[in-house]
């Protein structure tokens, strides 16, 4: 299994105890208040309160929450609860003083939300939450080897042999420093998934640095720089998903993009000019719109007409499309990187979003498929759990996990040999390694995972209760269920 989308780095972390992932269960905010001081009451020498996984869907799309709450339950400790999509982060009084976040901070794109008296609310949505997100893996050097190592194991027990850290970092020290530890692993010979890394798309002129990376670590090894990534728009749950048309609950707006089209039109044909492959962000219609706009014009100005020149760039999630644009991904080389329990998680939350009319043409697998499109399977993990299982059973039923119906357009699921396709070529294509892995082959990478029941004998309701038995990477047995 390759998965497409993970942030490894903070999705090393939510693995560990170091931060509670158990507020994924909470029905409110006070819900979320109380799990988060369970879980630190084991752990009192904790330096800062972290959790991941509130969502507001699940909260009955009550008001956002603020400081207050947080400052009374945690008074002496920063404290940091990001939304399971990670677009949102609820922070106390602490954390904020600990951030240097105040009433004049303006962050690169985003919001730092304000309450009534103008000061900070507590609540970081979209660009803002880059102003915190070093937080999750502020540890020293020695604690982040052993939560990395610790989570490559877990990985290879759900037969995951590559995935990616997506979380598009700026080359800055905390970046260097992760960086750093991964290869000091991979020199170790402990490093035992291939692991492909993305840094931000600009601003930059010339990207060298990026260039350097690609050069020395892009084509061999297990952690490999693969290339640039950036956020289009947010998400549709706190209405900054990128809509053609007004949201259905909310008609006075459209959502909003991080930064205008030129400035994504400018990077991109910039990286694609110096052979970097691109992955944008993309949730709502209008920013997948805009995503292939830009890569056509980029198509266009690097003498790339269709992609010929074989640069991997991608469109991520994907969750809203107009019907229109759906044939544009053959057209322009262009990858559908999507992650199908996602609409599992959504629990039809986008159909009082942006209406069900529209919402025919949410996580479009199948036509996307149809019309030609490689597709690429992912989790986005730590927003949903690795199991690759979870992920092809939603593919294929277009059911939640209780067997039922989700979302309002069965006609796009997809057959098991394309869900399996789509988490395995799908992802190798998307990582430019299709050549060395993602198909069993004389001469290609021995990445081989052994499953405890053959796939096609069994009906689709029984594929989420399958295991692996064996997982390979490289040749070597990094995972045996025996």
């Amino acid at each position: 299994f390759i998965d497409a989308h993970v942030h490894f780095f903070t999705g090393a972390v939510t693995s560990s105890h170091h931060i509670c992932m158990d507020i994924e269960k909470s029905k409110s905010a006070d819900d979320c208040i109380r799990i988060t001081k369970n879980h630190f009451d084991n752990y009192p020498d904790a330096e800062r309160i972290l959790g991941f996984g509130w969502f507001p869907a699940n909260w009955d799309d009550a008001p956002l929450p603020d400081k207050h709450s947080l400052d009374e339950a945690f008074p002496d400790k920063p404290a940091y609860l990001f939304c399971a999509d990670a677009h949102t982060v609820w922070v106390n009084s602490k954390a904020l003083e600990e951030s240097n976040i105040t009433k004049n901070t303006i962050p690169p794109y985003g919001e730092v939300v304000k309450g009534a008296d103008g000061e900070p609310s507590g609540i970081l949505l979209e660009g803002a939450c880059f102003l915190v997100m070093s937080k999750l893996t502020s540890f020293p050097p020695t604690i982040l080897r052993e939560i990395f190592t610790d989570f490559l194991k877990e990985i290879a027990a759900y037969g995951i042999t590559s995935l990616s850290d997506m979380t598009a970092s700026t080359m800055d020290d905390d970046f260097i420093k992760l960086f750093s530890v991964i290869k000091e692993i991979e020199k170790d010979g402990c490093f035992t998934s291939r692991l492909n890394v993305y840094s931000s798309l600009g601003p930059c002129e010339n990207y060298e640095a990026e260039k350097g990376l690609r050069e020395k670590y892009g084509h061999s090894g297990i952690v490999r720089y693969a290339g640039l990534k950036h956020l289009v728009d947010g998400v549709t749950s706190t209405y900054t998903g990128l809509l053609l048309e007004p949201y259905s609950d909310r008609p006075d707006t459209c959502g909003m993009s991080n930064f205008d089209k030129r400035f994504y039109e400018e990077h991109v044909i910039r990286a694609n000019k110096e052979n970097l492959g691109v992955r944008l962000h993309c949730i709502a219609d209008k920013s997948v719109r805009w995503a292939l706009d830009i890569f056509e014009k980029s198509n266009k100005e690097n003498d790339n007409i269709g992609n010929m020149k074989g640069l991997k760039n991608s469109i991520e999630h994907i969750e809203h499309i107009h019907p229109d644009d759906i044939p544009r991904f053959k057209e322009l080389g262009v990858i559908a990187s999507m992650q199908p329990y996602h609409l599992t998680l959504d629990v039809n939350e986008k159909i009082r979003r942006v209406g069900k009319e529209r919402c025919m043409w949410e996580w479009p697998h199948r036509s996307l498929l149809d019309h030609g499109a490689i597709l690429a399977f992912g989790t986005d993990y730590p927003v949903v759990s690795f199991n690759p299982f979870a992920n092809i059973y939603a593919a294929t039923t277009r059911c939640a996990d209780d067997g039922q119906p989700t979302g309002c357009n069965p006609n796009e699921r997809i057959t098991l040999s394309e869900a399996l396709k789509a988490y395995t070529f799908g992802g190798a294509f998307s990582y430019d390694m299709e050549n060395e892995t993602g198909t069993l082959a004389e001469g290609k990478l021995a990445d081989i995972v052994v499953i405890n029941k053959n796939l096609f004998d069994i009906p689709l309701e029984e594929i989420p209760n399958c295991d692996v038995d064996l997982t390979i990477c490289d040749g070597k047995v990094i995972f045996s269920r025996s």
